[in-house]
């Protein structure tokens, strides 16, 4: 977007970095080990270090990052061809879309931190994953019913070229990110932090790079 609105990017960031800052003034008194369950008699029965911990906040505000840079930076495309209203309309569902998004993860990552520091935690470590996966899916069922614009979705040179491409890239990204979604909330539940940190790093990098790709295949494969 050539000409974004700078104090909707400003609430963006602000709603991007706001856990992050609440986590930086109470991280002194946060205990070094952190129950995550308790069972019926009230006794922790699982515990994460304050390490550990932190590496799931890094992980959400990964997250939150990584969908503002998709929204935000990649691609930047050319809006001069599209109708003042249209203009208007996309650029509306595209703050709406991105407002919702970055409220959901700073609500759910302020709502665990918060947590953390009440000694209320109850599977701690899942329900990140849980959530995070959640607002994939959410994602992927969305994109596939999203039109051709400028400003939403898999905009690459080559969707933007064509209305076939855009609709099959977009089905495949609807797929991919679906099962993507379920995917980690799968690997949350039962893998250990750490790795299922590393298996959402590269998840994401697939996520965002599959759709990409294919979509140069396909426009070259159609075009010639």
């Amino acid at each position: 977007m050539k000409h974004p609105d700078y104090l909707k990017e400003v609430l963006l960031l602000a709603l991007l970095f706001g856990p992050m800052i609440y986590l930086g003034i109470i991280w002194p008194n946060l205990p070094a080990t952190i129950p995550t369950n308790f069972n019926l008699n009230g006794m922790p029965d699982g515990v994460v270090e304050k390490r550990e911990f932190l590496l799931l906040m890094i992980f959400l505000f990964f997250t939150n990052g990584l969908l503002y840079a998709l929204f935000r930076y990649i691609p930047k495309p050319d809006d001069g061809q599209e109708a003042p209203q249209d203009v208007a309309d996309h650029i509306r569902d595209y703050y709406r879309i991105r407002f919702r998004i970055h409220i959901y993860l700073a609500v759910f990552t302020t709502i665990v931190i918060y947590l953390v520091s009440a000694g209320r935690e109850i599977f701690l470590e899942k329900w990140v994953f849980v959530g995070v996966g959640l607002l994939i899916a959410a994602i992927g069922l969305y994109l596939k019913n999203l039109k051709p614009n400028n400003y939403v979705g898999v905009r690459t040179p080559w969707t933007l070229k064509s209305e076939d491409i855009w609709v099959e890239v977009h089905h495949m990204a609807s797929r991919l990110w679906l099962f993507g979604g379920l995917g980690i909330i799968v690997a949350g539940i039962f893998l250990p932090i750490i790795s299922g940190v590393f298996l959402f790093i590269f998840a994401a990098g697939a996520l965002a790079a599959l759709p990409y790709i294919y979509s140069y295949r396909l426009f070259y494969k159609t075009h010639g």
